[in-house]
Order: structure tokens, then sequence, then C-alpha cells
């Protein structure tokens, strides 16, 4: 890639940090909150939920929105929201209003994601679209794992949650220096639309092409529903065995960060050995650790087998939003906001589901479900994805970019 590109990508990983800092701090904040605002597993849940809802539902607006206005504008303003928001929540002492904010919340998901990810994949070309972006969703585990689970369960571990007005801090020098300088203005577009199947000839090949399309989103939420209660619960999970914050803050961060170094070999590899034989095995490599760290969640093992399963899964997040991609090159940013939006609410309604659940089942049963959810995306994902990956499209710069220099 180019100086520009590299610039780009630089610029929306870090980004990515910066913004998704809070959704490492959001469980851990919750399950040391749970005791004194009464929280449940399923209030838990719900507010991440409706979290994850609002920004489901307005990522296609904000990835359209972003074609128009450019990226960079959203890319700032985004983090910047969503750092307002969680700050007000290290104050309140009212549940209803804690899950109002976190709510809110969503709004600075949903703008920041669509033109992120477009960015990033349209950074890496044809050749490492997978490869470019799983970098930026490495930023944002990252930013996650570090910036959010450890130092944020540090912090509550040590001081109280007014002191996450650290990351706050961190969050907004991120966006007002890194983020403006090196996020595009304006979003590349790709050269030539690839083949769009869904204007083949014969109405049995339109219906083959909604099928599969079919059978991938159900392979997406069949594994944003593991991830998502993974992220939820686990917390919770250990907080009921009597760990610390700052102990399952950093096993939190360990498999985090395992799932972002997964995501970036996993997408090499399967830019270039092929998709679909990359993210049929690291689904099943994902779900045989996480069904060893269930056995032995209280064990040394166990807690090798957890940073396992984030290192296995941590790919298929990335290769699943790609392929979704792929089947709409003319349209990346607004396309890139709907597959993410339903990762998203996917994932978060199946944890709410979970939740209510082991409200009355016991979390750790309901947990033990979470191995085989990863099986089946595997299962899915093999019938949906062709042998052979369709072209990424090669970008070039929008329009509006070309006619500045001229006035």
């Amino acid at each position: 890639m180019d100086s520009t590109r590299n610039r780009t990508l630089l610029g929306v990983a870090i980004g990515h940090g910066a913004h998704d800092a809070w959704y490492g701090v959001a469980p851990i904040l919750l399950a040391s909150l749970s005791v004194g605002l009464g929280l449940a597993n399923q209030d838990i849940a719900l507010m991440l939920l409706l979290y994850q809802s609002l920004s489901s539902i307005t990522q296609p607006f904000f990835g359209s929105l972003a074609e128009r206005i450019g990226g960079r504008p959203l890319a700032v303003a985004s983090i910047l929201w969503t750092t307002l928001l969680f700050s007000g929540t290290l104050f309140v002492e009212s549940k209803i209003l804690l899950g109002v904010l976190i709510f809110l919340a969503g709004l600075g998901s949903g703008a920041w994601h669509p033109q992120g990810t477009a960015n990033a994949t349209m950074a890496g070309g044809a050749r490492w679209g997978a490869t470019a972006a799983s970098t930026f969703f490495l930023g944002g585990t990252v930013g996650s794992a570090f910036l959010g689970s450890a130092l944020g369960g540090w912090l509550l571990g040590t001081y109280d949650r007014r002191a996450l007005l650290v990351i706050s801090a961190i969050t907004v020098l991120l966006a007002l220096t890194a983020v403006r300088a090196w996020v595009p203005r304006w979003l590349a577009v790709p050269k030539r639309a690839a083949a769009n199947p869904r204007s083949a000839a014969g109405s049995g090949t339109r219906r083959a092409f909604w099928g599969l399309l079919a059978l991938l989103l159900v392979a997406t939420a069949l594994r944003s529903f593991a991830q998502h209660a993974v992220n939820t619960f686990v917390p919770k999970f250990q907080q009921d065995m009597g760990v610390s914050p700052d102990i399952y803050g950093l096993l939190m961060s360990l498999n985090l960060f395992a799932a972002a170094l997964g995501g970036v070999a996993g997408a090499y590899l399967a830019d270039r050995v092929g998709m679909r034989r990359i993210l049929v095995i690291t689904l099943l490599l994902g779900g045989g650790a996480l069904f060893v760290f269930m056995q032995n969640s209280s064990s040394l093992l166990g807690y090798a087998a957890f940073v396992l399963a984030g290192l296995f899964y941590g790919p298929s997040h990335t290769l699943l939003v790609v392929s979704g991609q792929r089947q709409f090159p003319d349209k990346m940013a607004m396309m890139s906001g709907f597959f993410l939006g339903f990762t998203f609410v996917s994932g978060a309604g199946g944890a709410w589901v979970l939740g209510l659940l082991a409200d009355r089942h016991g979390l750790p049963d309901m947990l033990g479900y979470l191995p085989w959810a990863l099986l089946l995306a595997a299962v899915f994902a093999f019938l949906a994805l062709p042998r052979r990956d369709a072209p990424s499209p090669e970008p070039v710069p929008q329009g509006r970019v070309a006619e500045q220099p001229g006035g």
C-alpha cells in the first residue's frame, strides 16, 4: 500500500481503538455496579442490547451519510459523542439513567463503524482487503482490550468508577489529533463495481444469491451471539466466583488482544489461501477452545483456553464482514453499516436472551451453549461461501477529491 493508504489505515485503526475502549469498559463497569445498583444479568445484557440496537439501526444511515459528507467529520464526532455519554455514566446513581446514557452512546458507534470499515477495506485494495480490514478491527480490539478492559479494570479495582475519566481524556486527545489528521476527508470509491450477482439473468441464480446471503447472515448472527455473550457475561461470571475486577479485566484483555492478533493472522491467510477455508477452521477451533474453558473455568487451563478461544474465533468477524461487503461492492460504506449493524444487534439480542435465561437457570449453564453456537456458525459459513472468493474492487479517490485542486 502507498503512504496515503497507510495513513488512512493507521488513522481508522487508532480511532477504532479510541472509540471501542468504551465497549471494553462497559461490561466491567456494569459488573462492578451490579451490587450497588441492583443490576441483574438481564439488566446488564439489556443495556448493552440497547446500545448495540441503536448502533445497528443507524449504521446504514451513517454509512450513506459518510458517502455524501465524507468520513472525517463522522470519525471525530463519533468518538467525542461516545466519550461524553460514557463519561456521564461515571456519575449517575440511577439504573434507568445509566441505561439511557448507554443507549444514546450507541449513536456514536453507529456513526463510527461504517466509514471506518469502508476506509480500511478500500485502503487494502483488491489484493489485501481482508488484511486491511483486520488491521482496522485489530485497532478496535486493542483499544477494547488494553485501554478499556485492562486499564479500566485496574482503575475500577484500585480507585472507583470516576477514575475512568482518565480514559475519557485519552480518547478525546486521540480523536482531535491522530483521527482528525489521518482519516481522509472523503471516502474512496471502487474503480469499478464487480459483477453484481443480483443482476444475473436467471431467476434461479438470483434466488441462489439471496439464499446464500441468508446463510451468511445466520452464520454471522451465531458467531456474533457467542462473542457478545462472552464479552457481556464472562466478567459477571467471574464476579460471581469472587474474582476482583482487575483480574477478570486482565483476563478479558488477553482474550480481546488474542482475538485481535488472530484476526490479522487469519485475514492474511484468507487473502492467500481462501476465505471459506480459514473461516470454517477458525470457528471450529474457537468453539473447541471455548468448550475447554467452560469445563475448567476456574483453573489455569481454563484461562489459557479462554485466551486461545479469542485467538481462534477472532478472524471470523473480519472475514464475515468482508464476505458481506463483496456482495455489494458499489455501496461499500452503506453495506458495511448494514452488515456491522446486523452483527451487533444479533449478538447483543442473543446475549440479552441468554441473560434472561441465565437469571432463571444459572449463568454457567447458559454459557455452556456458546461453543455449540460457534460450531453451528462454522457449518452455515461453509454452506454460504463459495470455494473461490469474489474479487475485491480497486479503490480510487472520490470524485470530490479530484475536484478540489482545480477549485
